[in-house]
């Protein structure tokens, strides 16, 4: 990365906007004497040159603020809970810490987050992805700490990046699928809004059909909120369709979401793999826990996440990285489910 700017002060927003320091810091606060039109302008302004407040600035020692700022999608998916145990096994032994945030799976929400995150002058940054604002990526510039960008490989990193390739998971379990006889198959996929592992999933979806020559039947690619609830919809929507046309296998790229759909395939007798077969993604504890255990794409939770914090290190200690992709890769675990 480039070496960092000047960092903007209130002074310079101020400039932009036509009003004084204080102004400035009074409409950051949405302090109630300020008109809003005045803060809509200091917003403006401060958009524009790319300005964070620095919360820290009387605290912080040459030494950095041995801060790790970490973005997640959802703390509460437990895929995410194994890749921050990683980062903070090593980071902790090193003296640093994470504050952790979860964006909800929105490009323009992560933004927010990192602007005010950035405001604490943490040493490093990670992201999960590769999908951020314009805005996002030019706070990072600005900021000039290291970043990485976890669970996924493909486009051009900001700065660093940690994963394995969703594309080619996909692919892959789409391929076993077809090997065991299916033709007829659906994919369900993970929320798809500022996503880029589930979209490159389903990519690989459509490309494993097309080269086995079987059609993509659009009325059964679907994304949902990775939840048990989605699963179990899912399963009832199958159950109906059985007399009619119901899809032979289902790749559900989220273990989440294939656990609810054996859960309430087995509460209303709908047979799974007799009726369906169904594989999962990440090889998580619950899907290997319900009957039948989910055939599933296993991916290195925990590594990404210790890939990612030694890296970061080796950065924070001027020390060479040789490269900055590092793909962990994957595997496809077969159970009784596919």
């Amino acid at each position: 990365m480039k070496a960092p700017r000047r960092a903007w002060t209130m002074r310079d927003v101020g400039n932009r906007a036509g009003v004084s320091p204080i102004t400035v810091s009074r409409a950051l606060a949405n302090h109630a004497s300020v008109t809003i039109e005045t803060r809509d302008a200091v917003r403006q302004a401060a958009l524009e040159l790319g300005y964070v407040p620095n919360f820290t600035a009387s605290a912080l020692s040459k030494r950095g603020s041995k801060l790790i700022a970490l973005l997640v999608p959802n703390v509460s998916n437990s895929v995410f809970s194994e890749t921050i145990n990683g980062l903070n096994e090593v980071l902790e032994a090193a003296g640093y810490a994470l504050t952790i945030a979860h964006s909800g799976y929105s490009a323009d929400r992560e933004e927010r987050l990192i602007r005010t995150l950035l405001g604490y002058k943490p040493d490093a940054v990670v992201l999960t992805g590769f999908t951020h604002t314009p805005g996002t990526r030019a706070l990072l510039r600005s900021a000039g700490v290291p970043v990485v960008e976890t669970w996924n490989i493909g486009p051009q990193p900001i700065d660093l990046a940690v994963g394995f390739s969703n594309f080619e998971a996909g692919l892959a379990m789409t391929r076993y699928l077809i090997s065991k006889g299916h033709e007829r198959l659906a994919y369900h996929g993970g929320t798809q809004t500022d996503n880029d592992r589930t979209l490159a999933r389903e990519r690989g979806f459509r490309q494993a059909l097309s080269e086995a020559g079987l059609p993509a039947n659009d009325a059964w690619i679907r994304s949902a909120p990775m939840e048990l609830a989605s699963g179990a919809r899912l399963a009832q929507e199958v159950k109906a369709a059985l007399r009619k046309c119901a899809p032979q296998a289902i790749f559900i790229a989220s273990d989440i979401i294939a656990a609810g759909f054996v859960l309430e395939a087995s509460r209303i007798g709908l047979k799974v793999p007799k009726d369906v077969a169904i594989a999962g993604f990440d090889d998580t504890e619950i899907g290997q826990a319900v009957t039948p255990p989910l055939t599933s794409v296993h991916v290195p939770q925990r590594e990404i996440g210790r890939v990612a914090a030694t890296l970061l290190l080796q950065k924070l200690r001027k020390e060479p990285v040789a490269e900055s992709a590092h793909d962990l890769g994957f595997s496809i675990i077969p159970r009784a489910s596919a």
